[in-house]
């Protein structure tokens, strides 16, 4: 960025020329060595005397050696401020801007609080931003300016033009990769001119660039923080959004490998957020809540089954999560069913199932709670309800020969129970599918054999009596 061009009237040095007068006589006799006060006079005087006939370079010496010999003299103070000041105004007339802001901060240095001075410094700092670089080099000017903002917090044209030039020196720092001193720059020039559009998009280039480069040494936290400054100054475009998608992602993966699976989840959905599309963000915040479920020893059911389940709706066909997921029913479905809570265990373990039917330890316990529920049935004569839960008891376990032998009986149970009722054809249905799964049971067979000769009798009897046949003529 370019320093602007300075429009202001120049306000006229406000100190001229002092003449002090002195009465002319003759000193006294002095001892072979004056004291230092009587040095201080005699050098006084003498740069008194050079100063009225405007011989700067031999006033200053000697005006300096006065204060120097008697420092607490405001007279001798006050004339060198002012020689200072008017030198440093012949100073800058001649074109020499260093030389004449040097001057004038001497005068500062002897008395600081003198308005005129201050003003004359001001003036000559603020006419000098325009000067050529080999006038006055820009490191120069920003010394200078900090100078007068020292005096007058307030002074605009010093506080823009001061940011300018800071502005261009961060620019410049960027170029020779000094992002750090480059940032520093551009911060200071914002703080001075916070309404500079070119000072913040520079700004917020220089946090983007340095991100990056945080992010590629691993520093993901600075690299997010520098991206979040940039966002604020320039607003969100597709790179920025990007890299802070990737940022958050990495970090979050960092966060995972420490065990911090809270981090890491709200990390990724962070991320995700920015990069709705992104697979492996995706993939990754999946494997996240699988992480936290499986190895979090502190939170509930509840939370892990949900941080399961919120795995399977990114990422529905991961086996592992289902697999997971189906250990955890399995797990909580068996201590509900030790705490009596029939019903919700069985939920559980039909749950966990279907995420994963290859789930031995589900498939056992289930089967094994319907057995025990089809047992209870029949204990109380329901052998239907006793039949339906041996039926699922032997789908889930197919080769559980009890199970078979259960099921058996409980036909043959409800056979019998309908002998009263003369369904014979049920009761045939019933012992034959008991038959097949107890194909040795004596009992089974005897009662399917004596059903079978029931229903022939019966048959027997209700058939029509035949027609004599026709005799022959």
């Amino acid at each position: 960025m370019s320093m602007p061009s300075w429009s202001a009237t120049k306000k006229s040095f406000c100190i001229g020329l002092v003449i002090w007068g002195f009465t002319a006589g003759f000193v006294g006799a002095q001892s072979s060595s004056p004291t230092e006060k009587q040095r201080a006079e005699n050098a006084f005087f003498r740069g008194s005397h050079l100063l009225s006939r405007e011989n700067m370079t031999k006033a200053l010496p000697a005006l300096e050696e006065a204060v120097n010999l008697d420092p607490a003299n405001v007279k001798f103070k006050r004339v060198l401020a002012i020689a200072y000041n008017n030198y440093g105004i012949r100073l800058n007339k001649e074109g020499k801007a260093l030389e004449g802001l040097k001057s004038f901060e001497k005068a500062l240095g002897v008395e600081p609080d003198d308005k005129g001075i201050q003003t004359n410094f001001i003036n000559a700092c603020i006419q000098a931003v325009s000067a050529p670089a080999d006038k006055l080099a820009d490191k120069e000017k920003i010394y200078f300016l900090k100078k007068v903002l020292e005096i007058n917090p307030k002074e605009v044209i010093a506080k823009k033009a001061l940011a300018a030039l800071l502005n261009n020196e961060g620019v410049t720092k960027g170029d020779s990769s000094n992002a750090q001193e480059e940032i520093k720059r551009l911060e200071d020039a914002l703080s001075l001119d916070p309404g500079n559009l070119a000072i913040k998009k520079n700004l917020g280039i220089a946090y983007y660039n340095f991100g990056i480069a945080k992010g590629r040494s691993g520093a993901f936290e600075e690299e997010i923080d520098l991206l979040k400054k940039s966002e604020k100054l320039g607003g969100k475009d597709r790179a920025t959004t990007q890299a802070m998608a990737d940022a958050l992602s990495n970090l979050a993966v960092t966060k995972g490998a420490a065990g911090d699976f809270k981090s890491q989840i709200s990390l990724l959905k962070e991320s995700l957020e920015l990069s709705p599309n992104d697979v492996s963000i995706k993939k990754n915040l999946a494997g996240a809540y699988n992480n936290y479920a499986v190895k979090e020893t502190s939170i509930s059911f509840s939370d892990r089954s949900s941080n399961l389940e919120n795995a399977l709706k990114i990422d529905p066909r991961n086996q592992l999560t289902h697999s997971n997921l189906s250990s955890i029913l399995t797990k909580e479905g068996v201590r509900e069913y030790k705490s009596g809570q029939v019903n919700k265990a069985i939920s559980l373990l039909e749950k966990a199932l279907k995420h994963d039917p290859k789930n031995k330890v589900a498939q056992t316990n289930l089967a094994a709670i319907y057995h025990n529920q089809a047992i209870t049935f029949g204990e109380k004569g329901k052998h239907d309800q006793e039949i339906q839960n041996l039926n699922k008891a032997l789908a889930i376990s197919p080769e559980n020969a009890q199970i078979k032998q259960d099921l058996a009986l409980a036909y043959n149970d409800l056979a019998v129970s309908l002998e009263n009722k003369g369904d014979v054809k049920q009761q045939i249905n019933l012992l034959s599918k008991a038959a097949k799964l107890a194909p040795d049971s004596k009992v089974i067979k005897e009662n399917l054999t004596k059903a079978k000769q029931k229903e022939s009798s019966k048959t027997t009897k209700s058939e029509p009596a035949k027609a004599p046949a026709a005799k022959k003529k």
